[in-house]
């Protein structure tokens, strides 16, 4: 079979694409290991990585440069508590909403191993889909949003493929075989207890992300399908070191999990669990230290909650349309600065003037009168955003 799909040596040279029979024949070779990787000795693992590496010396996909506005990640507290030695509790540290230490990142669906990778969702029910969170979890929601006027070069996996392409010659004809193949590699399912089954979405995705040499256009961040949510829905794998500069931590809210959901549709955008009716976050961060800000009153509510999550007596939730399932407590601490801030804030802004706002729990008003909101900026729900 051949080793490569463009028989050159550098990309300075005239395209010399090899046969697209024998393109697709590598490909369908490439596809037999899809689901078994994991399965390979060591030196077969190597010898494929290796082959994958020279073979793809022609890439396809879409890019933009206007990525999603809003972003949300869940983390498991438990998992990154447990393996940091620590009780199980809120989270303190903005690090511990990030990707994990350098050392603890293997092959994932847009990385390998030793590559610092953020993924999120662009919407509430899409995190859950990814993460599937359980009975006893307590997670940790955090909400991004796009810096203005802040730009990330962005690869764009297409969701399916192309029906009935029109095909005038050979360049045209191997970019939709390969789009055939893209779409399979970041569409499969994968065990997470088997790794390296991500390795043909992982190896080129690394190969965008980390390209060695430093360009402005290089890729920042890929955006795909959600394979856990059926493709209902997508997902945002950006760069570790990028999220905090080209997006704002706007809250963070911690849950408790209960019960999850049978036979939920991946249509909707319902989130995968049930969970206790009262949750508590913050919009207050310190960047300098690293830290999350709360109240002193955020121990006695997060035992409080963990008891009604893990105690004998099974929660009765009464649903009443209108009334929301869950109860989020603001624990942002109170700063004298901040109220000066706002007392300003409310000199320049008269009450008919409009505002956007965005709350705690990552939900947004625009263009809504500071009148029906003041309360709510005073009070350290929401806060003005500045587009």
């Amino acid at each position: 079979m051949i080793d490569k799909i463009a028989n050159n040596e550098t990309n300075q040279e005239e395209l010399n694409l090899h046969p697209t029979k024998d393109i697709v024949e590598k490909l369908n070779y490439y596809r037999s290991f899809f689901g078994k990787v994991q399965d390979l000795t060591d030196d077969e693992f190597e010898n494929l990585k290796k082959d994958i590496a020279k073979f793809f010396n022609l890439k396809i996909g879409g890019n933009t440069q206007q990525p999603p506005q809003r972003l949300v990640r869940i983390s498991n507290n438990n998992r990154i508590l447990a393996s940091q030695g620590k009780e199980l509790s809120y989270l303190t540290d903005i690090s511990q909403l990030l990707a994990p230490p350098i050392e603890y990142c293997g092959f994932q669906r847009c990385n390998i191993p030793n590559q610092q990778v953020l993924y999120c969702a662009t919407s509430e029910a899409g995190a859950y889909w990814e993460i599937k969170p359980k009975h006893g979890d307590v997670i940790t929601l955090s909400h991004y949003e796009l810096k203005p006027n802040a730009k990330v070069n962005s690869l764009v996996i297409m969701k399916d493929k192309t029906e009935n392409p029109k095909i005038q010659h050979q360049l045209q004809e191997v970019y939709y075989h390969l789009e055939d193949f893209f779409v399979d590699a970041y569409s499969l399912e994968v065990d997470r207890s088997r790794p390296r089954d991500y390795l043909f979405s992982a190896l080129l995705s690394s190969e965008q992300l980390f390209y060695p040499v430093v360009s402005e256009k290089n890729f920042e961040a890929i955006i795909y399908p959600s394979v856990q949510k059926k493709k209902f829905g997508e997902n945002f794998a950006i760069r570790n070191e990028l999220i905090l500069e080209r997006y704002n931590l706007i809250g963070v809210e911690t849950r408790f999990i209960l019960d999850e959901y049978e036979n939920l549709d991946p249509a909707s955008d319902e989130v995968t669990t049930d969970q206790i009716i009262g949750s508590f976050g913050t919009t207050e961060f310190d960047f300098k230290t690293g830290k999350i800000l709360y109240n002193e009153k955020a121990d006695e509510i997060f035992r409080l909650f963990r008891m009604i999550q893990t105690g004998p007596n099974k929660q009765v939730r009464y649903e009443h349309e209108g009334v929301p399932k869950n109860i989020t407590f603001n624990l942002s601490p109170k700063k004298t600065n901040k109220i000066q801030a706002n007392n300003s804030t409310r000199v320049k802004i008269v009450r008919n003037e409009r505002v956007n706002v965005v709350y705690q729990n990552g939900t947004r008003k625009d263009n809504v009168k500071f009148k029906y909101v003041q309360n709510d900026i005073e009070s350290g729900k929401c806060k003005i955003t500045n587009y």
